[in-house]
């Protein structure tokens, strides 16, 4: 399978649902960046867009301005509160903004997957990979099936790779030893193969490829699962650095449209026009 063509339906029905009509949202920014902000001017016929931020944008011309010394804060309680449709993220902190979100709804939003291309097409969406997350088996899981459900729901067909600290054929050598590192990477191997059972019991095509991405990707596998956090933290990081890019970061979990990033972005477009289309397929 040509793993370009898996989640290209995504980009096609995001643009014709962002095109039903201009929503608004605001966008969080900590001090002025003309590449970002020519990238948001971009995307105004899709939506109407706020900035909220410190006192650093007050002067910035062309967008409605929230000026707040704590702008996490006051970004999601705008959406909570119903003043904007959606939030982006931007590049204020995203730890207090979600802790905000959480404490103002009784909501999780920690399920967030990044939706990212490679800069040679490849496109997939990567499992959550901040660093204090992705380490329990059990809450892989139900992140996973969380994904895999908002995969059906834009008609993309999940496909999950699952991967390990540890070859296929070293875990079968070392499998008996019980203590130190080795023992840490059989235990990666030992979840990744009950996640791919429990995956396939749920209905989903599930696979361990141990430590081999590249190939899995390749092959069409398009719901990407680190061996932890740290791990799919470095993987998100390596993809943009190396001239990749996020088409969105959706807090799934939220019952509203929270919408997450890298704060090394620079092209914001195709979040908004994500984002859009995300608020105008609720209604």
């Amino acid at each position: 399978m040509e793993n370009k063509k898996v989640i290209g339906i995504f980009s096609q029905k995001v643009e014709e649902l962002a095109s039903k009509g201009k929503v608004s949202i605001a966008f969080g920014l900590l001090k002025p960046d003309s590449e970002i902000q020519d990238s948001l001017r971009q995307m105004s016929n899709y939506a109407d867009i706020t900035l909220v931020g410190p006192e650093a944008i007050k002067d910035i011309k062309d967008f409605n301005i929230v000026v707040d010394s704590e702008p996490e804060k006051r970004i999601a309680t705008m959406l909570v509160n119903g003043e904007f449709e959606g939030i982006i993220r931007g590049t204020i902190d995203d730890f207090k903004t979600q802790e905000v979100y959480e404490k103002l709804t009784g909501e999780s939003a920690e399920i967030a997957p990044g939706i990212l291309e490679t800069s040679n097409g490849y496109q997939f969406i990567l499992n959550p990979g901040s660093n204090p997350d992705g380490w329990d088996k059990n809450q892989k899981l139900n992140t996973i099936l969380t994904i895999a459900k908002f995969c059906k729901e834009w008609e993309i067909e999940p496909n999950i790779a699952y991967f390990t600290g540890v070859r296929h054929e070293t875990y079968k050598r070392k499998k008996d030893i019980k203590d130190g590192i080795t023992e840490v990477l059989n235990k990666t191997y030992e979840d990744a193969e009950w996640l791919v059972s429990e995956t396939i019991k749920a209905g989903y095509n599930a696979k361990n490829w141990s430590i081999d991405l590249d190939l899995a990707v390749k092959d069409g596998c398009n719901i990407i699962v680190p061996v932890n956090g740290l791990v799919g933290n470095q993987i998100f990081r390596t993809i943009l650095f190396c001239g990749g890019r996020t088409l969105a970061g959706p807090r799934i979990s939220c019952s509203r449209a929270y919408e997450d990033n890298s704060k090394n972005e620079k092209d914001y477009s195709f979040h908004v026009m994500w984002l859009a289309a995300w608020i105008n397929s609720k209604k």
